[in-house]
């Protein structure tokens, strides 16, 4: 990663941590597996497990230009780029393609998870600027389910997932703030699912209507207390305001 900052910036007080070219070098080795067994025409299982490192983007590395900065390393001795986030990985499906109901039907049911570390988190680090710091670790595993159906002129898809999310964050950006802390993931609804009914009168055309239900998640990371329960006052308000219950969308159709 090589960086550059605007010379302007650099007679800024402010932000007298960044130089005009700063270095850093990172490297991992990754691995992959796949595996694929083909039991008949009609039924197939997949498999596949390993490591990633998902490199840095350009906001990540550099900030946007204003109000998201690099980072000050500690004492201000130059500059600390994130660490690329990595983990693990591991998925196995179950695909069925065959009749069922009267009509062509292609179902997946898969089982995911996945461990992360050095996940990116934007801080307030400053009184006027932000920074993105490797402050977020985690798991989740869950199941997916996706099946369609398709009939002469009627197409159902289904979809459906569960999720099961654990997370732990600190604060690098305070004192005293570098222990890690169980919280809620945001916005991660364990429950998810969608439907949708297309009727197909001729090629050209098609008419559909959808439902989707988005399960309860939280907008805000509340971390757990001593007791195990989660603390409210720490994420700005009570845990019920923490969850969205908006949950089955209105009947929505279209012609397209």
């Amino acid at each position: 990663i090589i960086g550059y900052s605007d010379e302007r910036r650099l007679g800024d007080k402010i932000y007298s941590w960044i130089s005009p070219k700063d270095e850093q070098t990172n490297s991992k080795t990754t691995w992959q597996i796949a595996l694929k067994k083909k039991f008949d025409d009609s039924f197939m299982m997949r498999m596949t497990g390993g490591t990633y490192y998902r490199l840095l983007n350009m906001y990540e590395i550099a900030g946007d230009g204003a109000s998201i900065v690099p980072a000050p390393a500690p004492k201000y001795s130059g500059v600390r780029f994130p660490e690329p986030e990595e983990g693990k990985q591991f998925d196995i499906s179950a695909i069925w393609n065959g009749k069922a109901l009267g009509a062509d039907n292609s179902t997946t049911l898969t089982y995911f998870w996945r461990d992360s570390d050095n996940m990116l988190q934007l801080q307030r680090y400053g009184k006027d600027y932000w920074c993105y710091m490797n402050d977020v670790r985690g798991t989740v595993n869950g199941v997916e389910l996706q099946s369609s159906f398709n009939w002469n002129k009627f197409d159902l898809d289904l979809q459906a997932t569960y999720m099961k999310a654990d997370a732990q964050k600190r604060n690098s950006a305070t004192v005293g703030g570098y222990n890690y802390i169980d919280v809620h993931p945001t916005y991660q609804p364990k429950w998810e699912g969608n439907m949708r009914l297309t009727y197909r009168p001729t090629e050209p055309f098609a008419i559909f209507t959808e439902v989707h239900y988005t399960g309860a998640y939280y907008t805000s990371n509340a971390p757990k207390n001593g007791t195990g329960a989660y603390d409210a006052d720490a994420a700005g308000g009570e845990v019920d305001d923490l969850l969205v219950f908006n949950r089955i969308a209105p009947l929505k159709s279209s012609i397209k």
